[in-house]
C-alpha cells in the first residue's frame, strides 16, 4: 500500500511499529490463519473471531462472543430510532467472516449492508452466510474504499488496529459516511506508556504477533478521528469484562520468545505469541479494549 508522508501535527505510532507491517502481510496472515481457525472450530458458530466480553448482560460463552455485536447493534438501533432512517445503509470495515453483518441482517431486515475484507478466504465464507440480496462483501483495502459518501453507519470492529496508517483509515471511513452518519469502532488502544523494557517487549510482541501496527494511544486515535471530521459521541472501556488468561510470570516471557521464534514457521504460532502478549498488556493496563462511537460533522 502506498502511504503518504505523515504530517508533523499527527500523533505518530512509536517508531519501531510505524509502517512495519504491509497490507499484503496482513492479508496473508488472515488467509492462512482463517483456514486453521475454522479447522479448530474457532469462529464457526459466531462467524467471527472477536473478543468474548463478559459484562453483566452475559451468561453464556456464545452471548459473550456476540456481545460486541450486540452493543454495536444497540447504537445502530438508537440511531435509526432517532433519525427515522429507512432503509439504513451500513458498511463493515474489516468484516472478516461476516458475523457482524449477519447479526445486523437478522435485527435490521430492511437495512442494506456492505462489507470489506482484505482476505479472499474470509470474503468467500462471508458471502456464503449472508443473504445476497441484502449484503455485498468485497475483497479490498479499507484504506482505498470504492465508495462515495453513501452510508449512515460504518463499523470497524478489531479492524483499525491492523492499519499501517490509522489516519488514512479514519479519513476513508469518514468519506464513506453521509453527514451526520456514525462510525462505531471497537479496538485496542494504548492507555499508558510502558514503564520499562519488559513492558515495551510485551507491547511490541502484541503488535508484531497480531499484525497490529495501528494500536496507538487513545489520544492519538481520537485526534485522528477529529482530523477526519468525526466527533466523539461516547467511549466505553470493555477491558474489565474480558476474562484474561495469563501464564505465571516466570513462564510468560519464555513462552512469548519461544512462540515468536516458532512463528516464522506458521503465522498461527506467531498469533499465539501476540495473544499471550495481549493478555499481559491488558492485565498491566498498558492497553485497553474500547468501544468508541463517532459522528461525522455536518458542515
Amino acid at each position: 500500500m502506498r502511504v503518504g508522508k505523515r504530517r508533523e501535527d499527527r500523533s505518530p505510532m512509536t517508531p519501531h511499529t510505524a509502517h512495519t507491517v504491509s497490507i499484503r502481510a496482513i492479508q496473508r496472515y488472515y488467509d492462512q490463519n482463517t483456514r486453521l481457525f475454522r479447522a479448530l472450530g474457532l469462529g464457526n458458530r459466531a462467524h467471527a473471531v472477536h473478543r468474548a466480553v463478559w459484562d453483566e448482560a452475559v451468561t453464556t460463552f456464545d452471548a459473550a462472543l456476540q456481545r460486541v455485536n450486540a452493543l454495536a447493534l444497540a447504537e445502530i438501533q438508537s440511531f435509526v430510532a432517532e433519525r427515522g432512517v429507512a432503509p439504513l445503509r451500513l458498511l463493515d470495515l474489516g468484516c472478516g467472516l461476516g458475523g457482524t453483518l449477519a447479526c445486523c441482517a437478522r435485527a435490521l431486515p430492511e437495512a442494506r449492508l456492505a462489507g470489506v475484507t482484505l482476505s479472499a478466504t474470509q470474503a468467500r465464507i462471508a458471502r456464503r452466510i449472508l443473504p445476497r440480496a441484502r449484503a455485498v462483501v468485497i475483497t479490498g483495502d479499507f484504506h482505498h474504499l470504492p465508495f462515495a459518501a453513501h452510508f449512515h453507519i460504518a463499523l470497524a470492529i478489531e479492524a483499525f488496529a491492523h492499519s499501517p496508517d490509522p489516519q488514512r483509515a479514519f479519513d476513508q471511513a469518514s468519506a464513506a459516511l453521509l453527514p451526520g452518519g456514525r462510525l462505531i469502532v471497537c479496538d485496542d488502544v494504548v492507555v499508558r506508556t510502558p514503564l520499562n523494557t519488559a513492558e515495551e517487549r510485551w507491547l511490541t510482541a502484541f503488535r508484531e504477533g497480531w499484525r497490529v501496527p495501528g494500536v496507538q494511544s487513545l489520544d492519538a486515535t481520537l485526534a485522528a478521528a477529529r482530523r477526519a471530521g468525526l466527533a466523539l459521541r461516547s467511549t466505553c472501556d470493555l477491558t474489565g469484562a474480558l476474562r484474561l488468561h495469563r501464564l505465571p510470570p516466570f513462564l510468560a516471557g519464555a513462552a512469548r520468545d519461544l512462540l515468536r521464534l516458532a512463528g516464522r514457521a506458521h503465522p498461527f504460532i506467531h498469533s499465539l505469541s501476540g495473544s499471550l502478549a495481549l493478555q499481559e498488556c491488558l492485565a498491566r493496563r498498558i492497553v485497553a479494549y474500547c468501544l468508541m462511537v463517532f459522528e461525522k460533522r455536518i458542515r
